[in-house]
């Protein structure tokens, strides 16, 4: 749309579109610099996708990183190279690991967010300069300091909280799993529930703000106390330009629509596409084969950045190893939404479980990183009917890791199995034959794996043979922290899907995070981060925060690129 300067409902310095970890970066770092921002969310909740993630951010260079160590800034640019291949984008990987280390100050210095070190091994430990240091969590924040914002931050996947305490990473469950056998584990689950309690006696349930909530929250409160206006259910429609340059943005607001003028820039951050039905379809190699896929970002997600940034001349690049962040998922019955999916990051790495296609044959590394299993999965499902897996054990490893929704001893499983999540049978050929599966192959399939097992090796696979795979394992298992016969009956099945936890490819943008045209040119006033950016790896998945760490920096780069040009800038 063209713009008329006389026909403006709002006129700020900088207009944000999302409410995600990248949209408040970019709305706070402008106000810190000077700029009025104002944020516009399309939904009635704020925080995105990252309230559904771990709250980690992958950032080399950083502090916790150079502390723990070791850490450098070629080793880290050799490792994103390795990962990026031939797609490797010098320029704006050079301003990624420049700007990363700032992000973390930025944010420590000038907001309520508060990380900590995060020894945790990345995901590809073949690659040139991989390190086990990049990562940071976030700190766990009182619900309490929210005030009215509690009631409007989005839930996390709240399937994945046991009693209240939210368990969604490796670290929660084992020190779940631990709680009973050293006093250290029973500690620290007992100050994770006393929080329970007090959130039901304050607010009437539990009020986990833990991990990709506690990020929101601390920025949504720094947000709030510098007086940045956040529009919820204010869907922005379109970009206004004037002389080539975005000047604003049409936003639907209470039953109006209202023309917004940005006189520095705007800033999309709306969560990328992972639920626009027809981009997915085209990028997605399973769902052009009509496969079923489950996408486990908000629903809102459904990819207004793009077309917004295509309208006014970008494109969205499609040339990346891979479009998206893709999760093992399985399908909790009785549910809908985001409640209805769980997150397979947990148990497949554990003794005692292996995944199968339904011709009964392992196809791949159960311990390797989520998105990598996904691609095996779909890979090895080509010439059959469905893309699905299926992850067996047996009733040793599902009493003491539990599997999928269902937890470990002593919780019962039963209501599992009646519902049909969970396929059970007192033999391997009565399991196979309840789910689907090639029985006599199974059998053989599991016999061979039982071979391995007893002895730690897996020559088929190589599974735990790296540092991240053990690290998801279980440590007091011996001789091999991922390896474990399946010897005892009953079985049980759980079925795997293909999702995404968001996409990787994304609107096209240079290293100030700038949305550029088909020839590499930037459009003026608009800006893409998060995961409505093209992703800086190019596809790849270098370790955990990988989504939320490169995102957030670009929505930094964004900032200080709109600061540094507000004073002589002019967008018509």
């Amino acid at each position: 749309m063209e713009g008329n300067s006389l026909a403006y409902d709002n006129v700020v310095d900088v207009l944000v579109i999302g409410s995600g970890g990248s949209a408040f970066t970019s709305a706070i770092a402008c106000k810190k610099s000077g700029l009025n921002a104002l944020m516009v969310e399309k939904t009635g909740l704020f925080g995105g996708t990252t309230c559904f993630s771990g709250g980690v951010l992958w950032l080399p260079g950083n502090r916790y990183s150079k502390a723990i160590g070791p850490d450098t800034r070629e080793a880290a640019r050799a490792y994103i190279q390795a990962e990026a291949g031939n797609r490797f984008n010098a320029a704006r990987v050079d301003a990624f690991l420049d700007a990363a280390p700032q992000l973390l100050e930025f944010l420590e210095r000038e907001t309520e967010v508060r990380f900590y070190g995060m020894p945790y091994p990345e995901y590809h430990q073949d690659n040139p300069g991989v390190s086990n240091v990049r990562s940071v969590g976030t700190l766990d924040y009182p619900a309490s300091k929210l005030g009215p914002l509690r009631r409007k931050m989005r839930r996390g996947l709240t399937q994945q909280d046991f009693l209240g305490l939210a368990v969604g990473s490796n670290v929660e469950m084992r020190a779940l799993m631990g709680a009973g056998r050293s006093l250290a584990g029973f500690a620290f689950v007992a100050r994770k529930f006393g929080k329970v309690v007090a959130d039901v006696v304050r607010y009437g349930r539990p009020e986990p703000v833990v991990r990709g909530r506690a990020l929101i929250a601390r920025l949504a409160r720094t947000a709030a106390d510098l007086d940045i206006p956040l529009w919820l259910n204010s869907p922005a429609v379109e970009l206004i330009r004037e002389d080539g340059a975005v000047v604003g943005a049409v936003v639907q607001r209470d039953g109006r629509t209202l023309r917004i003028r940005a006189r520095h820039g705007v800033v999309l951050a709306a969560g990328g596409f992972p639920h626009d039905e027809a981009r997915t379809g085209e990028m997605y190699a399973h769902k052009r084969a009509g496969r079923r896929h489950v996408a486990m970002a908000p629903p809102g997600n459904t990819g207004d950045g793009a077309r917004m940034a295509e309208a006014a001349g970008g494109r969205v690049d499609p040339d990346v190893t891979q479009p998206a962040a893709w999760m093992p998922v399985s399908l909790i019955p009785g549910r809908e939404g985001a409640a209805a999916n769980w997150q397979h990051i947990v148990d497949r790495q554990k003794p005692g479980f292996i995944a199968v296609t339904r011709a009964g044959k392992r196809f791949t590394n159960e311990s390797q990183p989520y998105h990598d299993f996904v691609p095996a999965m779909v890979e090895a499902c080509e010439d059959m009917d469905e893309t699905c897996a299926f992850l067996v054990c047996d009733t040793h490893a599902i009493k003491r890791y539990g599997m999928g929704f269902a937890k470990p001893d002593p919780v019962p499983r039963g209501q599992h199995v009646r519902s049909g999540y969970l396929i059970k049978g007192d033999t391997l050929a009565e399991l196979a034959e309840r789910a689907g599966i090639d029985g006599p192959a199974l059998e053989r399939t599991v016999e061979r794996f039982n071979s391995f097992a007893a002895s730690g090796a897996d020559p088929d696979f190589r599974r735990g043979e790296n540092a991240y795979d053990v690290s998801q394992g279980d440590p007091d298992h011996k001789p091999s922290p991922n390896l474990a016969p399946l010897t005892r009956g009953p079985f049980y099945a759980v079925k795997l899907l293909p999702g995404d936890i968001g996409t990787f490819a994304g609107i096209s943008t240079n290293e100030h995070a700038q949305v550029i045209t088909r020839d590499g040119q930037p459009i003026r006033g608009l800006y893409a981060a998060g995961n409505d950016c093209a992703n800086v790896v190019s596809g790849g998945y270098a370790g955990a925060g990988g989504t939320l760490g490169p995102g957030m920096t670009f929505a930094y780069l964004a900032a200080q690129h709109i600061a540094g040009n507000a004073s002589g800038y002019k967008t018509g």
